[in-house]
């Protein structure tokens, strides 16, 4: 198995040792996500990954610029890719994006079969690809387990330990503090939303390049926390779960926030309107207005954000559950082991 280090694809591994009859052994190919940190570690790393591969039975590489990396070095292995969001090929354009997507026509050739976690990334991916590959493509979404409810008092000692009152409603923002997942945008529209009268406060957890940005945005209504592993505690404080990013693959924290009952509140960005379907409020990616309406509205509705709520662990249960998510990538496990491994596009 190749880890690509960072972000929802650490979740997606760790969910995957609960596959029963699998045994997986991870492998980093880059230790850092810092670009011109990142090109020695590669290089480094690129020959024990290579070693291990050739001890495996089955090869998952995660990431697109992962597959990019490897893939087409493993050639003759049974080999799954998943994508987990496209990152490399949606944010290059010109001369870098048609050497992306020479290179991705290479990876998908080399594997068995590539996962895509949303259907509009197997659209995006399918884009770039030639007619001949696109039967290599299939989509299996991200899944997680329900959460059980949270009784009362565990809400008021979480909502206590954060210093907040009982009445005050609470968006939540988790996520890397980077541009694409855009918190200065919530903190923005959560600002607007208060001097519009609502009783609103938003938690941001997570650290990234903006953290300074976000901690010199700390008052009344915004509390930075940095990076926080007890979020199950902040599920239970939370009234709202805010995701504005632009671009997403299908986020883990969006997919726990529903499990957990929250309202979610998405910008339109690739994969966040096809997670949370009728069950969310979407608002355009970028559009700081409506993000504030949407929240305003949501503030002033306690029924709102509980149908919303209960729509959203109902969607988790039914279409993005744990046991989906095993189940569809098994199946895609045993169809690269039962066929020929490829042998060119």
């Amino acid at each position: 198995m190749q880890r690509h280090p960072g972000g929802g694809a650490e979740t997606y591994i760790d969910l995957l040792e609960g596959m029963e009859g699998y045994s997986h052994r991870q492998a980093a190919l880059s230790g850092t996500r810092s670009r011109l940190r990142g090109i020695p570690s590669v290089l480094r790393r690129m020959r024990e990954v290579r070693r291990l591969a050739t001890q495996a039975d089955l090869v998952h590489v995660h990431g697109d610029m992962a597959a990019m990396l490897v893939a087409p070095s493993l050639r003759g292995k049974p080999l799954v890719i998943t994508t987990h969001g496209l990152h490399r090929l949606r944010r290059s354009t010109h001369i870098a994006g048609r050497i992306v997507r020479r290179r991705l026509r290479e990876a998908v050739a080399a594997s068995s079969v590539t996962i895509c976690i949303a259907r509009d990334e197997r659209e995006d991916l399918a884009s770039a690809l030639p007619a001949s590959l696109h039967d290599r493509l299939v989509v299996v979404p991200n899944g997680v387990a329900v959460a059980p409810a949270a009784d009362l008092e565990r809400r008021r000692e979480a909502r206590e330990s954060l210093g907040l009152g009982e009445a005050e409603v609470v968006a939540l923002f988790v996520g890397q503090l980077e541009e694409r997942k855009d918190p200065l945008g919530a903190i923005a529209a959560v600002e607007a939303a208060r001097n519009r009268g609502a009783d609103l406060i938003l938690l941001v957890a997570g650290s990234g390049p903006l953290e300074g940005e976000v901690a010199a945005q700390a008052g009344p209504g915004v509390r930075p926390l940095g990076h926080r592993d007890d979020l199950d505690d902040l599920f239970a404080a939370a009234d709202l779960f805010l995701l504005p990013s632009h671009r997403e693959g299908m986020s883990f924290a969006l997919l726990e926030a529903m499990a957990h009952g929250l309202a979610p509140v998405v910008a339109d960005g690739t994969g966040n309107a096809e997670t949370v379907g009728a069950a969310g409020v979407v608002f355009p990616a970028g559009d700081l207005e409506a993000m504030s309406l949407r929240l305003l509205d949501l503030a002033d509705d306690a029924n709102a954000r509980e149908r919303l709520g209960a729509a959203a662990r109902e969607r988790i249960r039914d279409e993005l559950s744990l046991d989906q998510f095993l189940r569809g990538t098994r199946e895609q496990y045993e169809a690269a082991l039962a066929g020929p491994a490829p042998h060119g596009a």
